[in-house]
């Protein structure tokens, strides 16, 4: 019962689901927690240099402990660079490497970030048509967001994130704890996808954020367990009513996702955090709105400055603006020509919109110029 209190459920909609376990200091007991999730067979670890320099230790310790073996490991250099179809291939080598004639149970367990996760998720996805996997996300972002939902890819040169599948992990388990190594850039980013929660869902969360921002950026326990269990059950809920969004209703969490990758695309991925990329994304999204005279101006304002104050870019360099406009036209959100934005009624209430007058796009984009000020 005192690991049930500390979870979320996901219910998918055809049946089955997850819990996602998130606690303070879980990793020594990983092994005890798969054992009761029942998952069997040898281990095939996915992480990067970084997350397993500080966790690998544990985690081997724990699974030990637990009468798991580790089969293999794939350890990554940091960063977007590794999300790509190369890394993709290596792990399905490194797999099939492991094939002796005999049938062998195998699950991949990603412990890292979003990148790890959705390279690792994919792999699961592809390997024997599908492979069971667990995600140990150790960033906010990936906490709150990426490795929930069961969205796994690569990113591609003509766009993030355009290949993959939708494949849904067996157990999440969200270690507060490993926050603390976060640097605080990292941090900053993880806190959009959470931003967004109370954009899209939850007037009254936003508030809360608005008012205890600062404790989570100085890692207190009690805030972080409550954004990262708010995010996670809001995000559960959508999930369940609209897996692969085919009703429009999972959709809403693409909230400043458009600008944002067009921006990281634009930059090679390079300049921007994801986060980082989605925060003017989001405030592009919120000036389309306010044009449309679907926001006011005040809510709008309001969100600039919870971006602001959590430390994160509102503004982009000109010299980029028309390469994410060329970028942002390629984007997997564009249906038949026509384009498609999550765009805000007001704080806590988002709807799609299509067919936007691509003028009023660029207007938003031009407004959150680097050189330009906000009016």
């Amino acid at each position: 019962m005192k690991d049930e209190a500390k979870s979320v459920h996901v219910s998918l909609p055809h049946g089955g689901g997850y819990p996602i376990v998130i606690e303070w200091g879980c990793l020594e007991r990983l092994g005890d927690l798969f054992r009761r999730r029942s998952i069997e067979g040898g281990a095939f670890v996915l992480s990067d240099r970084t997350v397993w320099g500080l966790y690998g230790g544990a985690v081997e310790r724990s699974l030990t402990a637990a009468g798991y073996g580790i089969l293999e490991r794939l350890i990554l250099e940091p960063g977007e660079g590794s999300k790509d179809l190369a890394t993709w291939r290596t792990a399905l080598d490194r797999l099939v490497s492991l094939e002796d004639g005999a049938t062998r149970s195998i699950f991949l367990m990603n412990v890292g970030g979003g990148v790890v996760g959705d390279i690792g998720g994919f792999v699961a996805a592809s390997y024997r048509r599908g492979i069971p996997f667990v995600q140990v996300p150790t960033t906010l972002l990936a906490q709150v967001d990426s490795s929930v939902g069961g969205k796994t890819g690569v990113n591609h040169p003509g766009g993030k994130n355009l290949i993959g599948a939708f494949y849904q992990p067996r157990l999440v388990v969200a270690d507060l704890r490993t926050l603390k190594t976060l640097d605080t850039r990292q941090l900053r980013s993880g806190l959009v996808e959470v931003v967004k929660i109370g954009l899209i869902r939850d007037a009254s969360f936003f508030s809360y954020l608005e008012g205890n921002f600062p404790r989570v950026l100085a890692l207190e326990e009690g805030t972080l367990g409550e954004i990262v269990r708010t995010s996670c059950e809001v995000k559960a809920e959508i999930v369940g009513r609209d897996e692969k969004e085919e009703r429009g209703i999972r959709t809403l969490l693409n909230l400043g996702h458009t600008f944002g990758h067009a921006l990281e695309a634009a930059t090679g991925y390079t300049r921007y955090t994801h986060g980082e990329a989605v925060a003017v994304g989001t405030l592009c999204a919120a000036w389309t709105s306010v044009l449309l005279e679907m926001l006011p101006v005040r809510q709008y304002e309001r969100i600039r400055l919870l971006l602001e104050g959590i430390g994160l870019p509102t503004k982009v360099p000109r010299a980029v603006t028309e390469r994410v406009w060329e970028a942002m036209k390629r984007d997997k959100k564009f249906i038949r020509g026509r384009n498609r934005f999550v765009l805000l009624e007001a704080i806590g209430k988002a709807r799609v919109v299509e067919d936007i007058d691509p003028s009023i796009l660029k207007q938003a984009l031009e407004v959150h110029l680097d050189e330009a000020p906000v009016s």
